[in-house]
């Protein structure tokens, strides 16, 4: 009779935990699916892929140096996604810049560290870098992403 009674209680407790644990999976996913649906549209209204334009920046060529001090090197291709032609020119005109930056920060680095890298991680490296440099510089970024088109090391 015990061992009964032990395993009701036992199995009450799990259904009570499983049974909240579902309840408060429903209210915060599901209960709040309408602002998170309201904030995607948003999202998505602002993120219209059909109008933007591509801007392939030169090469960039990195010198890295690895731990015993010998010289690496890193090619990365970076493309900027502007919403116009306006922006476009600007990208162009401003491209000495933007290769500085990039090579400025990843040469910071060691070769093993970059090489360990992702190309998300690398993308966001430069992506930083350039947003707190025109920070720095008061200049207003006229694009809206920045891609890695490629990366190769040496």
């Amino acid at each position: 009779m015990k061992k009964i009674v032990i395993a009701s209680v036992i199995s009450s407790v799990i259904a009570l935990f499983i049974g909240g644990g579902a309840g408060w999976g429903v209210y915060h996913f599901v209960g709040n699916g309408k602002t998170a649906t309201a904030a995607h549209a948003v999202d998505d209204e602002s993120m219209d892929e059909s109008n933007n334009l591509f801007v392939s920046l030169q090469e960039t060529i990195v010198t890295l140096h690895d731990e015993s001090g010998a010289d690496h090197y890193m090619s990365a291709e970076l493309v900027m996604v502007v919403t116009n032609d306006k922006e476009s020119e600007k990208i162009k005109q401003q491209e000495p810049l933007y290769q500085s930056i990039a090579v400025e920060r990843l040469s910071e680095l060691n070769y093993e560290e970059v090489r360990s890298m992702k190309i998300a991680e690398i993308r966001k490296l430069i992506a930083d870098a350039l947003k707190s440099e025109l920070k720095l510089r008061k200049i207003t970024a006229p694009y809206k992403d920045i891609l890695v088109k490629k990366v190769v090391f040496q």
